[in-house]
């Protein structure tokens, strides 16, 4: 085998075990925010019943070969599982080319794999839980054990100024302007991202996701096309009542089928409001403004875009202002 195929195959095996892996991350993304248990009962048609063969939870492949339906009651399964697997295998095999052999790639895995499921779930129910962003700052913190381009010191401030900056937000909104203007699941968010890239990524990740966080809404104001309320709960898939995931083998199958049309949609959930608060039911009747989106994403995108195109950005930022300044 010549190094060309070499490199082919060990490419392959990484998006397969990508994709299987995101293929757990739609257990997280469908079962956390519900206080649901991501490793038991196992997969079953939420509408059916019937219990998931193997052969139906290969990622991505399962959903085509089914035309995305279950194969016991040909309900529809929505296209965003294998889109979860297809993001989560592309994303992954990018931190490999980009690090290559290093214990970097595994690290940044993870970190891109909670960016992931933190996207899914926040565009879901406007909620950022801290069963991921918590466990985000502390492996980031602890990052440069692996990582050995960042520095423990770069780490802490990352962390400390990240959290800090958006909580000086979220107080002066709650406090002097008597209104929410960051839900603190964006304070642990960006947080977690100093952590992982360092304070000197902060200021990068923070203008990109307000820019394209800008643009996003400003489009879907032009659209008139809300974002969040009923309708936005309404695409999202449902349980029914004798649904069950499988946490290691929940594949498109396996996830929950898209509900009739008619069938009520539970309300939107909000971003949490305050450091000690976690997401409960009493703050199900929370709907989220028309035309509003989720800030939780954009970081992730933001930082996502960072960790793999920095330095290209960097280039491209510096030649656009020396043109510009002559």
């Amino acid at each position: 085998m010549n190094e060309g195929s070499f490199s082919a195959a060990v490419n392959l095996y990484v998006f397969a075990v990508a994709a299987c892996v995101g293929s757990f991350l739609n257990v997280v993304i469908a079962r956390l925010p519900k206080g649901r248990s991501i490793v038991s009962p196992p997969s079953a048609c939420p509408r059916c019943g019937a219990a998931i063969r193997w052969y139906d939870n290969i990622p991505i492949v399962s959903w085509l070969i089914l035309r995305g339906r279950c194969r016991n009651c040909a309900l529809p399964i929505s296209p965003r599982y294998p889109l979860v697997e297809l993001l989560t295998a592309l994303l992954v095999v990018a931190i490999f080319r980009r690090f290559g052999f290093e214990w970097a790639t595994l690290g940044y895995a993870i970190f891109v794999c909670a960016l992931v499921a933190l996207t899914f779930i926040d565009l879901d129910t406007w909620l950022l839980p801290h069963e991921i962003t918590w466990p985000l700052i502390a492996l980031g913190l602890l990052s440069p054990l692996w990582n050995p381009s960042l520095r423990f010191v770069d780490a802490a401030i990352g962390a400390a100024a990240g959290a800090g900056f958006f909580a000086a937000i979220a107080l002066f909104g709650e406090k002097v302007l008597r209104r929410e203007t960051m839900g603190w699941g964006d304070v642990y968010l960006l947080g977690a991202i100093g952590a992982w890239l360092g304070w000197q990524s902060l200021l990068p990740v923070v203008l990109l996701s307000a820019v394209q966080g800008s643009i996003a809404g400003a489009l879907l104001l032009l659209l008139k096309r809300p974002h969040g309320g009923t309708e936005a709960a309404q695409s999202v898939p449902q349980e029914g009542p004798v649904a069950a995931q499988s946490a290691v083998q929940e594949g498109p199958v396996a996830a929950e089928a898209t509900p009739p049309v008619g069938d009520p949609a539970p309300a939107a959930v909000p971003p949490t409001a305050n450091p000690g608060e976690s997401h409960s039911a009493s703050d199900d009747d929370w709907v989220p403004p028309p035309h509003a989106v989720p800030f939780g994403p954009f970081l992730a995108l933001g930082a996502l875009e960072q960790l793999l195109l920095g330095a290209l950005l960097e280039n491209a930022w510096l030649r656009f202002l020396g043109r510009l300044w002559g």
